[in-house]
């Protein structure tokens, strides 16, 4: 069956489960695989193949012949259309169930780790609307739905419009955008300022930065709001100043939206398509934005001071669920010194402050431990330092580490530098506690720091931060053999 079916054909498949990308999986003779986008766990469907390879293919879904019993309809028009909510198909607590066997399929069949004990993910309170920051992208290309091919799964499903658009990526296709006017992770607010802004530089026939010729004018609108402090901030980002013309939009901005507490314009005159800026121009407010978050049973507040360019956790009520899970599971004492890695702007270490004897937060961005500066100062913390150090040359000195019992990591997601995972591997720390947001590269690093005999898996914990994706943040433990 195998050597007889090709690009174009349609079989008739149960789906089995979700690979880590949220893709339905269903198994033929001989265990060939085949990955349909959209498809759930418990569907029995007919889907068309799209690409074949030796092992595996990759289908589109066709048709339902029996649904999965966890099928839902998702709320939003654009669902299976933007790259943003791969499963919002599916019932939420079968999400969970989703992510928790994410994390266990990386730690055994990467990290080659057996008889963990893995709990169920927690998960968010808030599903729709929990996001204090999204990034939307200009186009001059809109690429909109072909209509006839209504099953909206593959590339060829979208069809190249020119004009105008202000909106999220086709699913793998960063240079094809597609307008939204209504986006569920955000807020209403956000939606409106987003409708607005498209029609005002749309009837004014602005120009769009292009990559092939370097020049356009608007490339990003950024909106944030702190979901503790009722602040916001926009953000327009553009390939070059426009004295005038912002005044326009900012004015009218303000008007229509006056709860906005901070107005900029960022200048970004990179090649590269990401929104960092070279200069800000400040209009309204002070460049910046405050949130805050609760800690502990207490529920005592630190407040943290967001500027455009800084990183924070993009679901504030769930990053406390996982500061407190991350207190919990590191077993915090008053006389411990921690050493906390790829800190950023500082949010565990200022959350942990209150339980240790000292916090050392190490990063490699000034401008992130700048912000960990400004919110130590803030909160009156006087327990806590922050260091500008590449995280391999910091560890290579002993010198640097020998006061410290625990350390945590919360590394990007490409994860550690393999000679950082040997250095751990020799340490002597209490406790070692990672954070990581990708839990293929967690498992491939704690392999490679547990592989020396020193460190065992003592404790798990998933943490949902990213409802309707197939992304999952993961805590682990580990403690001397």
């Amino acid at each position: 069956l195998v050597n007889l079916f090709k690009r174009g054909d349609e079989i008739e498949v149960k789906i089995l489960e979700l690979n880590s990308e949220g893709k339905g999986v269903s198994k033929i003779e001989g265990g060939f695989v085949i990955f349909t986008d959209k498809a759930l766990p418990g569907d029995e469907a007919l889907v068309r193949i799209r690409k074949k390879k030796s092992k595996y293919a990759e289908a589109e879904l066709v048709n339902l012949i029996t649904p999965s019993a966890f099928r839902i309809e998702p709320v939003c028009n654009y669902f299976g259309t933007c790259g943003g909510c791969k499963v919002m198909n599916y019932e939420y607590g079968k999400q969970l169930d989703f992510k928790t066997n994410a994390v266990k399929n990386a730690f055994e069949r990467i990290g080659r780790f057996t008889d963990l004990t893995i709990p169920q993910a927690i998960g968010s309170k808030e599903i729709y609307f929990f996001r204090n920051k999204m990034d939307f992208s200009f186009s001059d290309d809109e690429w909109v739905e072909n209509y006839e091919r209504p099953e909206r799964n593959s590339d060829e499903n979208y069809v190249r419009q020119p004009g105008f658009a202000l909106g999220l990526h086709v699913p793998g296709f960063h240079s094809k955008i597609i307008s939204i006017d209504k986006c569920y992770l955000h807020s209403d607010l956000s939606n409106e300022i987003l409708k607005f802004t498209s029609d005002f530089f749309k009837k004014r026939n602005t120009t769009i930065y292009s990559t092939k010729t370097h020049e356009g004018y608007l490339r990003f609108l950024v909106l944030r709001d702190g979901k503790n402090t009722g602040e916001f901030m926009l953000n327009l980002m553009t390939n070059s100043y426009d004295k005038e013309l912002f005044a326009e939009y900012s004015d009218k901005i303000n008007e229509l939206f006056p709860v906005i507490t901070t107005i900029i314009n960022s200048v970004s005159r990179k090649k590269a398509q990401i929104a960092v800026a070279d200069e800000e121009y400040i209009v309204k407010g002070n460049g910046y934005i405050y949130e805050k978050l609760k800690r502990g049973k207490d529920g005592s507040e630190l407040k943290f001071r967001i500027s455009a360019g800084s990183f924070f956790q993009t679901n504030s009520h769930q990053a406390e669920v996982l500061f407190d899970e991350t207190v919990r599971m590191s077993d915090l004492k008053k006389t411990d010194n921690v050493l906390d890695l790829y800190c950023g702007g500082g949010s565990i270490s200022l959350f942990i402050s209150e339980y240790v004897n000292k916090v050392t937060g190490v990063e490699l961005i000034q401008s992130a431990i700048d912000d960990a500066k400004i919110n130590m100062e803030l909160n009156g913390i006087q327990n806590t330092e922050f260091l500008v150090s590449d995280i391999k040359d910091f560890l290579t000195d002993i010198k640097n580490i020998g006061e410290y019992n625990k350390v945590i990591l919360d590394p990007p997601r490409s994860g550690l530098h393999p000679k950082i995972c040997e250095i751990l591997s020799a340490t002597d720390f209490e406790k070692i506690i990672y954070v990581s947001c990708n839990p293929h590269t967690q498992a491939r690093d704690l392999q490679l720091i547990c592989a020396g005999g020193k460190y065992i898996i003592e404790k798990i914990q998933p943490v949902d931060m990213f409802p309707h994706t197939y992304h999952i943040e993961n805590i682990v433990t580990l403690v001397r053999a």
